[in-house]
């Protein structure tokens, strides 16, 4: 019986873990889209992992600098980025997966952008227990803003 009781009380305090962990993660992840439209640099360094790899519905993908040098250029800036199914779609110890859609606004090269899109985002755990987002990839959803 102290087994049974062992094995439960293990599953249940992992399922509590993760829980904790999925609730940092979309926090996190929020922390850096407010970061990319506020133009906090030094908080989209500590957010982003050295390898990130960052896909846009059109095909662009930029590093960890790009993404930073081209906010602080103003080559890309977020203006509004509004989130709709939000979830955490997987979990590992040191990973986890997040889906969700979402219309974002800004400026691309001097051109206004309005467009609707389903994002994938790749997290990652840090030896010092920090979430850093290593991949995001976008696409556009069939139904865009006027």
């Amino acid at each position: 019986m102290r087994i049974v009781f062992a094995i439960l009380l293990f599953f249940s305090a992992s399922g509590a873990y993760a829980q904790a962990d999925s609730t940092i993660v979309k926090e996190t992840l929020v922390r850096l889209e407010n970061a990319m439209i506020a133009k906090q640099y030094q908080e989209m360094e500590a957010l982003l992992h050295r390898d990130a790899s960052f896909g846009h519905s059109t095909g662009w993908v930029q590093s960890r600098q790009e993404i930073i040098d081209d906010c602080k250029s103003g080559r890309l800036a977020y203006r509004t980025i509004e989130r709709d199914n939000f979830y955490v779609a997987g979990m590992g110890k040191d990973w986890a997966t997040v889906r969700y859609t979402a219309i974002m606004e800004g400026v691309d090269s001097g051109k206004e952008f309005k467009v609707a899109l389903h994002v994938l985002q790749v997290w990652v755990k840090t030896k010092k227990g920090k979430w850093q987002l290593a991949a995001r990839q976008a696409a556009k959803l069939p139904e865009q803003p006027k």
